[in-house]
C-alpha cells in the first residue's frame, strides 16, 4: 500500500500589508482548510509560522475554530518551527530553542498537540541544528529528495524517511518527492495518481511525500479558479480518499507504523534552485550553460547528482546589504545575552530574526 504524506505550509512575513495577508487567508487557507474537512479520511499536515498563527486567532475566527476542530479529530498534525521563521542555521543555538519552543507551546494550547515534526524555513538544512531540534522535542523534518539525491542517494530509494544523527542526538528525514511537489495541484488529477500508483513498486509501504506551499492552492496565479472554481482538489480527495491502495496518514502515524530506510548524512544544503540563486552572476550564467549542455545530450540525470550551485550562506557574499541585516542581528543577540531574560527584548529580537528580509527575489 502506498501511503501518502500530505503536506502544505503557509508563512506570511512578520507585520505583513494586511490586505496581502487577508488574500493569502481568502484564496488559499481557508477554502483549502474547508475543503479538506468534507473528506474526514484525508489527514495530512500543516505548518504555519507564528506570526501567521496569531493574526489568524485576531483575525479570522472562524477558521481558527475549523482548525482546531480538524486537530481535535485527527484530521490534521501541526508542525513546528521557528516561530518568526527564521533560518535555524543562520541564528545561535539558545536561539533555535526559544524560536521553536515557542511554536511548540501554542501549537500545545490553541491545538492540543505536541509537534513532534518540523518544517525547515527554506528548507535549509544543516546538521549543526540537530541538537536543538531534538532538545526541543522534535523526532522528524522535511527536507528536499534534492538534498539526498546531491549525495548519491537513488530516487527509488527515497520513498520512505531516513534518520541521521549529530553528536549522538538522532532525527528522522522525510525527502519530499519533487515529483509530486511539482505535478500538485497544476497536472490532472489522474495523471496525479497514476504517479502515486507507481510508487508502489518501491519497496514495503512506501510513502508518496508532498509538503509545499499553502499559496499554491488559491494564491499563485490562475490557481484559485483551477484548485477551487474548476474542482481540481475536491476531485483529487474524491479518489484519493476511494483508493485501496493509496491511503492518506499523518507523519507521526508513518513513523511509529514504519522503520526508517536506513542512515543518511547530508551536507549544508537548501533546494536545487537557491543553490544555483546563491552563485555570482557570471558562475550562474556558466552553470545554466552546463545544465543545458547535459540536459541536451541525454545526461539530465547527472545534474541533481553532481552539478550544484553554491550553499545558501553565499548570499551574505553576493549582497552585502543582506549580509548587513544578518550581522546587525547577530550582534544584537550576542551582546544583549543579559536582556533575554526580558520577554519585550527577546520577543523583538526573534522576530528580528525572521528570514524574509535576507533576500533578493520574488518570494522575498
Amino acid at each position: 500500500m502506498v501511503k501518502v504524506l500530505f503536506g502544505i505550509h503557509c508563512h506570511q512575513p512578520v507585520d505583513n500589508f494586511y490586505e496581502v495577508v487577508d488574500d493569502a487567508i481568502n484564496k488559499a487557507y481557508k477554502p483549502f482548510l474547508e475543503t479538506a474537512k468534507n473528506y474526514p479520511d484525508f489527514k495530512f499536515s500543516v505548518h504555519f509560522s507564528g506570526w501567521l498563527l496569531e493574526y489568524i486567532k485576531e483575525n479570522d475566527k472562524n477558521l481558527f475554530n475549523l482548525m482546531q476542530k480538524m486537530a481535535e479529530d485527527g484530521q490534521i498534525e501541526f508542525f513546528s518551527g521557528g516561530y518568526y521563521e527564521p533560518i535555524l542555521a543562520s541564528i545561535p543555538s539558545d536561539d533555535r530553542k526559544h524560536q521553536i519552543k515557542k511554536l511548540n507551546k501554542f501549537i500545545k494550547d490553541n491545538f492540543g498537540q505536541t509537534p513532534k515534526g518540523l518544517w525547515l524555513t527554506e528548507r535549509v538544512w544543516d546538521s549543526s541544528i540537530i541538537q536543538e531540534l531534538v532538545e526541543s522535542e522534535i523526532e522528524y523534518v522535511i527536507v528536499d529528495d534534492y538534498h539526498f539525491l546531491s549525495t548519491g542517494f537513488k530516487k527509488e530509494s527515497l520513498y520512505g524517511y531516513y534518520t541521521t544523527e549529530s553528536n549522538g542526538y538522532k532525527i528522522n528525514l522525510f525527502p519530499i518527492d519533487k515529483n509530486l511537489r511539482y505535478m500538485i495541484p497544476f497536472k490532472p488529477v489522474e495523471r496525479v495518481m497514476e504517479y502515486l500508483n507507481s510508487i508502489s513498486n518501491y519497496g514495503l509501504n512506501p510513502a508518496g511525500i508532498i509538503f509545499d506551499d499553502g499559496e499554491k492552492f488559491g494564491v499563485w496565479p490562475k490557481t484559485y479558479w483551477w484548485v477551487y472554481e474548476n474542482g481540481w482538489l475536491n476531485r483529487f480527495l474524491e479518489i484519493l480518499t476511494s483508493q485501496q491502495n493509496i491511503k492518506p496518514v499523518l507523519f507521526s502515524e508513518y513513523v511509529k507504523e514504519e522503520k526508517p530506510l536506513g542512515i543518511a548524512y547530508l551536507p549544508i544544503t537548501s533546494y536545487q534552485e537557491m543553490g544555483e540563486w546563491s552563485l555570482f552572476a557570471e558562475d550562474f550564467q556558466e552553470f545554466e550553460h552546463l545544465k543545458e549542455f547535459l540536459i541536451n545530450n541525454s545526461m539530465e540525470h547527472y545534474v541533481e547528482k553532481f552539478l550544484k550551485g553554491n550553499i545558501w550562506h553565499n548570499f551574505l557574499v553576493k549582497y552585502p546589504e543582506s549580509n548587513r541585516i544578518h550581522k546587525r542581528v547577530l550582534d544584537l543577540s550576542i551582546s544583549g545575552k543579559s536582556h533575554k531574560k526580558s520577554k519585550v527584548f527577546l520577543e523583538n529580537l526573534m522576530k528580528a530574526q525572521f528570514n524574509d528580509v535576507l533576500w533578493h527575489g520574488i518570494f522575498g
